[in-house]
């Protein structure tokens, strides 16, 4: 996810904590920080390319969910035995085998067994299509089968087909087959893969009020006589299962589909499928996939529904160790932190900081990536919010991840510290102290732009206070010489003005309280001398006016007055 950050949406990501430092932190960085990368489409940078991921995310899981259909036909039929115990045909049968097979005396169930070992052909379309609109039962039950058989090949499902002739508005009408669970569990395995399908295949489901026909079998929240919520769920769990999926499915496919999901009010009864379920079963897996497809960009839940679910998600992060359901889980507490204060808050209550913060040794990035943006949208609140977090003990795993080998993940967490670095004095010299701020300087010199930009952000803000034990800290690193360094390099020009104004702190420091016997500014020599001053000058003539200003500001406070005097020259001689 490498990106060159729009300046507008940069500044928003980072502050400065010169002047009202707890109000600056807290006004809306998170809202603004997700509008940008939210609306601004055609934006370069964190924002967008975050955006991306999601995307690659949300295709990525869909795509698996869509391959496991198949491979859950397969896993289910590998021990099969019909409703006597008697163990099921290995021979599979052609259609017309399997309609011959049927007899008067033999149970739905029985019958089920033997359409599951049937193999169906392209060319049973037509007769497909013609069984489903049967008034027989076991008609139905063979022509549903087919279907989904046929809907789940890998090379080129009939799903058109489907969706271009009568068949798909009988299945719908089909899922209200409830007085026999193996129609209506079929006939939802098939919308299920066609929701699993391309664009235009999820729009004829949507077009056709399949949405609503899905939220409905979850179950619903209703109210006691006390005016207590209670859940109620009457259908299959199978039933339900395959509702989440095919929800799961539309809402992973663009966010408008999401949006009319939220609508329906499906996060409630979703939480209370995610609080009763079995602990990493197929459902669960299932479920906080869902979950987090519905969770993910705007339009965002409703504040009452994300406080709703926060406390179920902690709980069920708590309780469920398979990999791939801890990866959702910690994808949807990442985009629930990203909604704002009231989620942060919330979240931060229920102790989510060390629950996170354990999982930070994971040897899995989908599982590190989600967790660590996590941690960096909590430390975005106030100096006590970020020190609730620090004392949950956070830092020293932070602080490790700076040398993780897969950069994306270094560059994030250089973003959550670097809002560390813009809290108070404390807060700075335990990072100081741990190492983080040697560590930051060196990744200053880092290969990737993305990492260097965090760095110099993160060293620049813990300038800000311009405390003078620690602006001495970072000099005696060589955190001038990282940052003049930086000034240099190929980053966007919102960046530079921070790195600029990060030198003028040191300055100041330097001003105020450590110059040498002639007078000198020990730190505007370390500038000078490491060729920073040079740079700075350069900027003299640059087309952006702030970066202008700044390298103005800088050369007439704390530099001599005949280097002021040679610059003029050359400004006069340049025009």
């Amino acid at each position: 996810m490498e990106e060159n950050k729009a300046n507008q949406e940069r500044e928003l990501f980072h502050i400065d904590k010169t002047s009202n430092k707890d109000s600056l932190k807290v006004a809306s960085r998170i809202e603004n920080r997700t509008n940008q990368f939210l609306n601004n489409k055609d934006a370069d940078g964190l924002g967008n390319n975050r955006s991306e991921h999601n995307e690659a995310s949300r295709k990525e899981i869909k795509n698996n969910k869509f391959a496991k259909n198949r491979n859950y036909e397969v896993n289910d039929e590998s021990d099969i035995t019909n409703a006597k115990g008697i163990p099921a045909e290995k021979i599979e049968h052609t259609i017309n085998q399997a309609q011959s097979l049927w007899e008067e005396e033999m149970t739905i169930m029985d019958y089920y067994e033997i359409l599951k070992n049937t193999k169906f052909e392209l060319s049973d379309f037509p007769l497909l299509q013609e069984l489903i609109n049967s008034d027989k039962d076991h008609n139905i039950l063979l022509a549903v089968v087919g279907l989904r058989k046929l809907i789940t090949l890998a090379d080129n499902p009939p799903i058109q087909n489907v969706i271009d002739t009568d068949v798909l508005s009988q299945l719908i009408t089909l899922v209200g087959r409830n007085d026999i669970p193996k129609i209506q569990f079929e006939t939802l395995w098939c919308l299920t893969n066609i929701a699993g399908g391309k664009t235009e295949h999820v729009q004829a489901l949507v077009d056709k009020g399949t949405i609503q026909i899905f939220t409905n079998l979850l179950g619903t929240i209703q109210k006691n006589e006390l005016g207590e919520e209670i859940f109620h769920c009457i259908h299959p769990m199978d039933i339900v299962d395959q509702s989440i999926w095919a929800l799961g499915n539309i809402a992973g496919e663009h966010v408008n589909y999401k949006a009319l999901i939220l609508k329906e009010g499906v996060i409630k009864p979703l939480s209370n499928i995610l609080k009763n379920v079995e602990p990493n079963s197929i459902m669960a897996k299932n479920c906080i996939w869902c979950i987090s497809n519905l969770l993910r960009d705007r339009p965002f839940p409703k504040i009452d529904e994300l406080l709703y679910i926060i406390p179920i998600i902690n709980e069920f992060f708590k309780i469920n160790d398979i990999e791939e359901i801890i990866i959702e889980c910690a994808r949807a507490i990442s985009y629930i932190s990203d909604a704002g204060e009231q989620t942060i808050n919330k979240m931060l209550k229920l102790g989510m900081a060390k629950i996170l913060s354990l999982h930070l040794n994971s040897s899995n990035v989908k599982i590190i990536f989600p967790l660590v943006r996590t941690l960096g949208n909590f430390v975005t609140g106030d100096d006590e919010e970020t020190q609730f977090v620090i004392d949950e003990g956070v830092l020293p795993n932070l602080h490790t991840l700076l040398s993780h080998p897969d950069k994306v993940i270094v560059k994030e967490v250089c973003w959550a510290l670097s809002n560390i670095c813009a809290g108070t004095i404390s807060q700075i010299s335990e990072l100081i102290e741990l190492g983080v701020i040697d560590k930051m300087i060196d990744l200053c010199h880092d290969d990737d732009h993305n990492i260097q930009r965090e760095a110099g952000w993160a060293i620049s803000n813990t300038t800000t206070l311009r405390d003078p034990d620690i602006v001495s800290e970072i000099v005696k690193s060589k955190g001038i010489e990282a940052l003049c360094y930086l000034l240099k390099s190929k980053i966007d020009i919102c960046t530079k003005c921070i790195l600029l104004e990060g030198i003028r702190n040191c300055l100041d420091v330097g001003q105020q309280s450590l110059t040498n016997e002639e007078g000198e500014n020990q730190f505007a020599l370390i500038v000078e001398n490491c060729g920073g001053l040079d740079t700075i000058e350069s900027f003299y003539t640059h087309e952006d006016s702030k970066l202008y200003k700044l390298s103005e500001e800088i050369i007439d406070s704390y530099f001599l007055t005949e280097v002021n005097l040679d610059v003029e020259e050359d400004m006069i001689q340049h025009f």
